[in-house]
């Protein structure tokens, strides 16, 4: 191969160099020994025939690794010609630089200060060489490196507006293709069921499809067994027969790792025979391309579905509202719920529910078409963009998912599952505001289908009173993530007076409240009730436990035993989830929290909707020291008969009850009996809802052990209650 930094250096200047310091030679010249290349001055003789005479003697003589610098090596009848050579880092020769001089008009000893002259100038111009040699060397890595610097920042890591879920991995291989040169790339990724292929322009690899595929039968085993790179520029080599026999093309293949740095794809690139080889330099920026296939992966689909994430789903949403404002076209959204995961989970096991929702997400795909999108939004729903379709064909397409999904069982080890799938369905029309109220409208839809039956499709209709009353619980639903986001929750609490001067030096209820928008107040039984709906219970009394421990401790409360009791609510949701004792745990031993000071209060319904998860929750809080209380009791049908098996230590009346007892005989004997037969049972009764001075008369006589309500005290913040406790305190101490 020419070498370019002979070929680029000044040899004029060494011309007039010589001319100047050798003024006895009449000629001279450059030859480069590996390509003839050569450049030369003459006043006299041609300078081409000086590298001719040279190449043919040179060509003719062995030159000596000890030859002498500026060597005579050629003397004819009139004219000496000498030789100075010019190595490499290596030694060895890369050219001569020659000088021709007459023999008649120069004296022999001028003649012998040719060489020292020749063969200094000839180390100047050896340097020169090396260094430019050097810069080049540098030249070519700093464009390899600017070129795959352009390779990994013109290959973008999300999305922007893209049509279709795949173009950003397209884009990968075809910038791979463009920027390292080579006739084909592909990436394979058997987990998300997709290959991507590129090829050269006018490229000469036919079937490309093929050999995708058998390149995955050949290298995809070996890669997720190893994660090593694998080279193959050797097509007659034994590793390239045996590992890849019907694919006659130099690989290189690298691994595409996930976020656990696990094998879940491979990316190759293929070159012809006659093309370059393959080594570690195009092997690194292969490497960088796959990291930058697995941040593509990680951040724009799900990883066990392998379908599109629900960030990048509400991005094609927003396309999708875009063009329907823009054509009028109406496109279709829906929401499909799995019915059954929750059962699926808990009776096989969380793998067995994976599995049905991987075979949910392949049956829905496989019924789309090319211009729909589906992605997973987690939890077992999954939402599907019917493009540019009347509401008519929508209907037509979730009928047929939904049809495909129940008659699609799930075979799970010996077991036979049958699964089934509500789906909500809302219309992208002109009309729609933005993708949050068209996400919100197949939510309600797909909720109001699970709600009345399951296995079924539900049409958002704005006209519809059961759809309408959903969108207002789910209104609350933002409201209330809006409230926690911004932390515009407020504790309140109301004191529980005890009737028999027991000697505790406080005990009251914790309370909730939260602050709208406009800085109001807004009481429990406005976001309770859709907070159950959405599962947000769970997350609110946990910042409400949390939050208590906090300011209690701040004031000095519920640090040692016997010093009174702080009531605090868990909903029956909580109560389910068995981690919710040791999180509590954790909680007070942050805090400092006495446990003996702390009363969970759980509702009657709740408690009785899932007793056996009840009784472990009460049983085990009680094991480290808490109390509990049954809030509501005697609402039920069978109370008494359930309140044996629950180990609480406070009855709470009903308050429809109390708030009755002066004029309903009935309302005073129920509170009657709950008060004897509490007692008989070792517990004490609370009577709440005491609203007069007539009521807290009538639950004395009766016999409570303690009242609560507005004519005992008002709820407050209780910030201001503890601040109010304190400053009493201390008026008492200085008093």
């Amino acid at each position: 191969m020419p070498d370019n930094a002979l070929a680029s250096l000044d040899y004029e200047r060494y011309f007039r160099l010589l001319e100047i310091t050798i003024t006895e030679a009449s000629s001279f010249a450059f030859c480069n020994c590996c390509d003839n290349f050569a450049s030369a001055v003459t006043d006299h003789v041609s300078a081409g025939g000086i590298c001719r005479k040279h190449n043919s003697a040179h060509d003719n003589t062995a030159h000596s690794a000890t030859e002498e610098p500026g060597t005579c090596f050629l003397t004819g009848k009139d004219k000496s010609t000498y030789r100075a050579a010019v190595k490499n880092r290596n030694g060895d020769t890369v050219g001569y630089l020659l000088a021709g001089a007459g023999t008649d008009s120069t004296s022999s000893a001028d003649r012998r200060m040719i060489p020292e002259k020749l063969a200094r100038i000839a180390s100047c111009l050896q340097e020169e060489y090396l260094l430019t040699r050097e810069l080049n060397s540098m030249a070519l890595e700093l464009t390899g490196r600017y070129e795959e610097l352009n390779l990994v920042y013109d290959t973008k890591d999300e999305y922007s507006d893209f049509t279709q879920d795949d173009d950003l991995l397209h884009m990968v291989v075809k910038n791979c293709v463009a920027y390292l040169d080579v006739d084909m790339v592909s990436l394979i990724l058997p987990h998300h069921d997709r290959a991507f292929i590129a090829t050269k322009r006018n490229s000469s690899i036919p079937d490309a499809d093929d050999i995708s595929t058998k390149l995955q039968a050949s290298f995809y085993d070996n890669i997720k067994m190893t994660g090593e790179h694998i080279i193959l520029n050797d097509l007659n080599s034994t590793q390239h027969r045996m590992i890849c026999p019907g694919i006659p093309y130099k690989l290189l293949v690298c691994p595409v790792l996930n976020a656990g740095s696990e094998v879940i794809g491979m990316l190759t690139c293929l070159n012809q025979a006659n093309r370059p080889d393959f080594y570690n330099s195009g092997r690194s920026v292969l490497n960088v391309m796959a990291r930058k296939v697995s941040k593509i992966i990680l951040t724009n689909y799900d990883n066990l579905t392998g379908l599109l994430s629900s960030r990048v789903f509400t991005s094609i949403l927003a396309r999708a509202l875009s063009n329907t404002k823009l054509t009028g076209q109406t496109s279709v959204l829906l929401n499909i719920d799995l019915d059954q995961l929750k059962i699926v989970n808990d009776t096989y096991g969380r793998d067995a529910g994976d599995a049905a929702i991987k075979q949910l997400g392949e049956c829905i795909k496989g019924k789309l078409r090319a211009s729909d999108t589906i992605a997973y939004l987690g939890e077992g729903r999954f939402g599907v963009l019917v493009d540019k379709c009347v509401v008519s064909q929508g209907i037509a397409v979730a009928e047929s998912l939904r049809k495909l999904i129940e008659e699609k069982e799930l075979k799970w080890k010996s077991n036979v599952i049958a699964l089934s799938a509500s789906i909500g369905l809302a219309v992208i029309d002109p009309g729609i505001q933005d993708t949050d109220m068209i996400l919100e409208a197949a939510e309600i839809a797909r909720d109001t289908a699970k709600e009345s039956g399951k296995n079924r499709i539900q049409i958002y209709h704005d006209s519809d009173k059961e759809i309408m009353m959903r969108k207002g619980q789910m209104r609350w639903v933002n409201r209330i993530q809006n409230a926690l986001r911004d932390n515009r929750f407020i504790i309140y609490c109301q004191k529980i007076l005890s009737l028999e001067a027991l000697p505790e030096d406080y005990h009251f209820e914790i309370l909730l409240r939260m602050i709208d928008e406009e800085g109001g107040i807004v009481t429990p039984d406005n976001f309770i009730t859709p907070a159950e709906q959405y599962h947000l219970m769970p997350v609110i009394d946990q910042w409400l436990i949390s939050s208590t421990f906090r300011m209690l401790s701040g004031h000095g409360i519920a640090q040692t035993p016997g010093e009174g009791t702080v009531s605090i609510n868990l909903s029956g949701q909580s109560m389910v989830d068995r981690e919710i004792v040791d999180w509590i745990s954790k909680q007070m031993h942050q805090y400092g929290i006495e446990p003996s000071c702390i009363c969970f209060e759980v509702t009657e319904t709740a408690a009785i909707r899932n007793i056996d998860a009840a009784r472990h929750i009460i049983r085990e809080l009680r094991s480290i020291g808490c109390r509990f209380s049954l809030d509501d009791f005697g609402t039920g049908m069978s109370s008494f008969s359930y309140l044996k098996e629950l180990p609480v230590d406070y009855l709470k009346i009903d308050g429809s009850f109390i708030r009755k007892i002066t004029e309903d005989r009935v309302a005073h004997a129920m509170v009657t009996s709950i008060n004897d037969i509490g007692h008989v049972m070792g517990l004490k009764t609370i009577a709440e809802y005491v609203e007069s001075d007539t009521i807290l008369r009538h639950v004395k006589e009766i016999g409570t052990d303690y009242a609560q309500g507005y004519e005992i005290m008002k709820p407050a913040p209780l910030e201001q209650y503890l601040e109010d406790r304190l400053a009493r305190r201390k008026s008492l101490q200085a008093g």
